[in-house]
């Protein structure tokens, strides 16, 4: 193994360290909720939770994006106006969205919650202007590298959210009202303590004008891009809405919450990858290898985590109140967004390099538009199961998209078989889980599937295996 290779297992095992805890959380804690929240109650949280995501995307106008691309070339003393000079653009649009969702409230809540009398929309804008800053909170301590505080902050946050929604249901009420206070609360909370850590950036406010423009202009066009993902992303949601029930959505979002563990991967992944692909890229165009590398060890960990999962899911929905046990069935095509796009997060970077970014929105958007058609086409037919087909598939023609246009404009030599191999595999073995009867049949196919990845990568299996005995040997030995 090559010194960066190593370094780079090592720096991702201890950047990732919050993100894992996160996971153990939400394994514990998620099966609670359940007993506590209902499904339909549930499923009303999932739709102000969809409509918050497109609001804060709109809100932060790109400049999350602008804030990591300049963030390594300023000096010390002009990082904190960088960062004010970030915010203050979506802070101020965040108030013309509230403005509007407060004129809209009576519509909003209706399709929120089912009722017009309702506070949603109030949370909605605390919500907002709260989850801004926390944006701009995880990204100045990701650019700072400072992995232990990162993982502090995302774990401070998933406990404080946990912790309220136990004491709301047990102390107030049994509702949707518990997952968006928790929501609201959890921002507040982690935003406080990353505030704290990092006050010298933070105060006193400073802002450049000249720079906010800069901001503005590197930024904006990102905003189309995420606008085209969130629609692959949350589509499936508004389908359900029209189709089905608050109940129906509750599933399907419980079984994304289930999956959310392998989603974590993906972000502390990319919290990671993206600031060191950028400086190796930097340092030496030339030097494809490293990118090579990467793609094999992400493909042997997302794979051998999405048939584990596969294999394991109707345990792990054991764990769950009965009602929502179904979920079960809807799940294992849903793996398939943290498998491809933890993937793609690797492959994609020559699009990045070449800065010919519009290529993400030609991906995701024809991603999207197949996603909503099978989801019109699935959903009446199969309902929740519909959908997560729908979905998972269409991130399967994400990865192939910037995989291919990747390699054409920075060409590094992928293993894409190996990739192409095991994705037929998965599809096999999720069809199975997804609609066979039988019980051994898919569990069978699935650790099929696991054995096959390991067998292709084998030298990343035993690579990885002594990197981590090594690191834990090194902790405990430092302890």
């Amino acid at each position: 193994m090559t010194l960066n290779e190593q370094d780079l297992l090592k720096k991702y095992i201890s950047f990732s360290l919050g993100t894992w805890l996160r996971t153990l959380i939400s394994f514990f804690t998620t099966p609670i909720t359940t007993w506590l929240i209902n499904p339909e109650e549930f499923g009303k949280a999932t739709m102000f939770t969809t409509v918050y995501s497109i609001l804060l995307l709109v809100a932060l106008l790109g400049t999350p994006n602008s804030f990591l691309r300049f963030f390594p070339q300023k000096s010390e003393q002009e990082k904190p106006i960088l960062l004010w000079s970030s915010v203050i653009p979506p802070v101020l649009l965040s108030i013309l969205v509230s403005i509007a969702v407060f004129i809209f409230r009576s519509s909003i809540n209706t399709f929120l919650v089912g009722t017009s009398d309702s506070k949603a929309h109030i949370i909605l804008i605390a919500t907002l202007i709260t989850g801004i800053f926390q944006t701009f909170n995880l990204n100045l301590v990701r650019s700072k590298g400072r992995a232990i505080l990162f993982s502090a902050v995302q774990v401070i946050q998933s406990l404080s959210q946990v912790g309220f929604i136990l004491l709301y249901a047990l102390l107030v009420s049994r509702n949707f009202y518990a997952l968006l206070y928790a929501q609201l609360f959890s921002n507040v909370v982690s935003l406080l303590v990353g505030m704290i850590f990092e006050r010298s950036y933070w105060f006193p406010i400073k802002v450049n004008r000249k720079l906010v423009l800069e901001i503005i202009k590197y930024g904006y066009p990102f905003v189309f891009s995420g606008l085209v993902w969130w629609l692959l992303h949350w589509i499936d949601r508004l389908v359900l809405r029209l189709y089905t029930n608050f109940s129906e959505i509750g599933l399907y979002s419980a079984a994304f919450k289930i999956i959310s563990a392998m989603n974590l991967f993906t972000t502390g992944f990319s919290t990671l990858w993206y600031p060191f692909a950028y400086e190796q890229y930097e340092k030496n165009p030339e030097n494809q290898t490293i990118f090579k590398r990467v793609l094999d060890y992400v493909a042997f960990l997302v794979f051998s985590a999405g048939f584990l999962l596969l294999s394991f899911k109707d345990v792990i929905f054991l764990l769950l109140a009965r009602s929502y046990r179904p979920a079960s069935a809807i799940a294992p095509f849903l793996i398939l967004n943290p498998v491809m796009i933890t993937m793609a997060t690797v492959v994609a970077r020559g699009i990045d390099f070449s800065k010919r970014t519009y290529w993400f929105i030609v991906s995701d958007g024809t991603a999207a538009l197949l996603n909503l058609a099978g989801n019109f086409l699935l959903i009446p037919i199969f309902g929740a199961r519909g959908a997560a087909v729908s979905t998972g598939l269409c991130f399967i023609v994400v990865f192939a998209i910037e995989a291919g246009v990747s390699k054409r404009l920075y060409p590094v030599p992928y293993d894409l078989k190996k990739v192409y191999y095991l994705v037929a595999v998965f599809v096999f073995s999720a069809t199975l889980h997804t609609f066979s009867q039988n019980v051994l049949v898919p569990i069978l196919s699935s650790a099929l599937g696991l054995l096959a990845t390991i067998f292709l990568y084998r030298s990343e299996f035993s690579k990885v295996l002594f990197t981590a005995v090594d690191f834990l040997k090194t902790t405990f030995h430092r302890k």
